[in-house]
């Protein structure tokens, strides 16, 4: 198969206008032809780069998922002196990235909206992006717990596991609200599962028996 020359600038205003209506229209309304208008170039040097438009929102979603994880770097590698601190630096760190990258940001939370609609290959990228996301987590976590004074008895791998399973399951309740409400795209929006999250954390660093 021939190599494909690629123009890098022309690239990067179809990724940039790909972006911007992917997050806007979704998948499946998404129109190539006015990707292509809105990149300045031909309809058929985006199929001759892409391949189709499938492969074009899998490359979106892939720079997408770079830039934000490069954006997180900093995030991770703080130090924190607990749990509910861990929550409320991500909380504030996800409104920065909101303002900062809102088609990013909008494009992502509509992808994980309508993963079930989405070609496999993409519903792939996406549990990847969460698998490698929940792996980060659990090493900051295990950073965090092993400084914490635990009660005797209780196995740190125990709690590491314990918050992570509370992780997964904000996870899960903030897909079932965006399946149910697909015209969601802000994260101010899911301000109640940010609560929830500082709940649960609390709970958990606290206990929940009277002493």
């Amino acid at each position: 198969m021939a190599e494909i020359n690629i123009d890098p600038k022309k690239y990067e205003r179809i990724i940039q206008a790909a972006l911007k209506q992917f997050a806007k229209q979704g998948y499946q309304r998404a129109n190539t032809e006015d990707i292509a208008i809105a990149a300045g170039v031909s309809k058929g040097l985006v199929f001759h780069y892409f391949g189709n438009k499938q492969k074009l929102y899998e490359r979106t979603i892939s720079y997408v998922i770079d830039c934000l994880n490069e954006q997180s770097k900093e995030l991770f590698e703080k130090e924190y002196a607990d749990l509910v601190e861990v929550v409320v630096a991500s909380t504030q760190h996800k409104l920065n990235l909101e303002r900062t990258f809102p088609d990013h940001i909008h494009l992502l939370i509509a992808s994980y909206a309508q993963k079930k609609m989405l070609p496999d290959k993409i519903q792939v990228k996406l549990d990847h992006y969460m698998a490698e996301n929940m792996a980060i987590a659990q090493q900051l976590l295990t950073k965090i717990i092993n400084k914490l004074p635990l009660k005797k008895n209780i196995s740190r791998e125990d709690v590491v596991r314990l918050v992570l399973g509370v992780f997964n399951q904000i996870y899960l309740e903030s897909l079932t609200f965006l399946e149910e409400n697909q015209q969601v795209t802000e994260i101010h929006q899911m301000q109640f599962l940010v609560e929830r999250s500082q709940s649960y954390m609390n709970i958990l660093q606290a206990g929940f028996l009277e002493q």
